[in-house]
């Protein structure tokens, strides 16, 4: 009982993370270890925990996204988050669990590494804006899309710089076709997950509802409460998550 509330709080204050300040999967993926969910099955059920608010993001851009930017820039755009997003789930499927629980602490250091250094990411993207190259953002978008489906944490961050660097795109622009390309890698990798027989429905299911609440509480807060505050203390958790995988790894190659 203890564990699935345990589930369950992760999976609220993950969704309302996620509408505050990004960083959900820092929650549902430890919580998820912890209840004792092997490695890969634990990344592809926080992938379920997750993909309301994907939606939930997207439906609130649809309208500036779908109004003002070109159809076959969207389309092509898409298509790259889809073959990237295809290639990064099937990658994770055929992980074992033993080297994907290997690499996780590395991919935690990646994820924190990006979401402490956004706003200076930001920042640097911006003053190199206006260099308009397709190539440099489709294949971008491919690999960062690739990453979205294997891990996630972090890829937003990621997007915008490369919208930023490689587009036109203002931030506002980048920021609602992130959302857009977010939630297409998440469903789709999703499905694949699903087909897969990855997805740990038993306790899934329950935490992907009370995410959708922490999602709503989120955006409730958002209103109130200071994102940056929000976002240092998912800064302190995630630094402290990663610091705690890699002392739990070499503590176990030296007692071997």
């Amino acid at each position: 009982m203890t564990t699935f509330l345990i589930l369950i709080a992760a999976a609220i204050l993950g969704g309302a993370s996620n509408a505050l300040a990004g960083g959900g999967t820092f929650l549902t993926f430890p919580a998820l270890l912890l209840a004792g969910t092997a490695p890969v099955r634990a990344n592809a059920t926080a992938s379920l925990v997750l993909l309301p608010g994907a939606f939930a993001s997207a439906w609130v851009y649809r309208g500036p996204i779908l109004n003002n930017m070109p159809r076959p820039f969207l389309w092509m755009m898409l298509a790259a988050s889809v073959l990237g997003s295809i290639a990064g789930s099937l990658l994770l499927m055929v992980t074992s669990n033993n080297t994907f629980s290997a690499l996780v602490p590395w991919l935690l250091l990646a994820a924190t590494l990006v979401f402490t250094l956004a706003p200076w990411l930001r920042r640097v993207a911006a003053k190199s804006a206006g260099h308009n190259s397709v190539p440099a953002l489709v294949i971008g978008q491919a690999v960062i899309s690739a990453y979205g489906g294997y891990f996630g944490a972090g890829m937003g961050v990621l997007m915008i710089a490369l919208y930023l660097v490689a587009s036109s795109l203002d931030v506002q622009a980048g920021s609602g076709l992130r959302m857009i390309c977010s939630c297409a890698i998440n469903l789709l990798a999703v499905v694949i997950f699903a087909l897969k027989g990855a997805i740990d429905y038993r306790v899934g299911m329950p935490m992907l509802l009370a995410g959708v609440a922490g999602g709503y509480l989120g955006a409730v807060l958002v209103k109130r409460m200071n994102p940056d505050v929000a976002r240092r203390s998912i800064l302190t958790y995630a630094w402290a998550l990663t610091a705690w995988f890699f002392g739990r790894m070499i503590y176990g190659q030296f007692v071997r």
